[in-house]
């Protein structure tokens, strides 16, 4: 469970990162970032990290998990603008969705990928076994 924390935190920073580098590119933030807003997206990424583990869940659907993170997230998010002192725009809703919703497209593509990898790698062996 430790290794699945830190893997999830460490992706949570690294989704959460890039979300602030695109904040940034296109301006969504005006002023200039400070130690405290950088601290704060890390913190948030890494709480986000931790809500995502609520997809390893057996006992919920995957509707519910989604509902249970998107909620959080949007939470984490809320709280990380209101101690930055960022005011939610009506713009606000609209890229907190779309980077939702793009993230999620990565992950499944990333999912895919690796399932397609495991995939390829069990056919491989399987040959290689029957070869001997």
């Amino acid at each position: 469970m430790v290794k699945k924390i830190a893997r999830n935190t460490i992706t949570g920073i690294g989704f959460g990162s890039f979300a602030y580098v695109l904040v940034l590119l296109f301006k969504v933030q005006t002023t200039m970032p400070t130690t405290a807003n950088i601290i704060s997206i890390l913190v948030m990424s890494a709480g986000i990290g931790w809500i995502s583990l609520v997809f390893e869940s057996d006992a919920l659907t995957w509707l519910a998990e989604l509902g249970i993170h998107f909620v959080g997230t949007l939470l984490l998010v809320t709280i990380m603008m209101g101690f930055n002192g960022w005011l939610l725009a009506p713009s606000f809703w609209i890229v907190f969705v779309v980077l939702y919703v793009a993230f999620w497209i990565i992950i499944r593509v990333q999912h895919a990928v690796q399932v397609q990898r495991i995939n390829a790698a069990i056919v491989q062996r399987r040959q290689k076994l029957k070869g001997k």
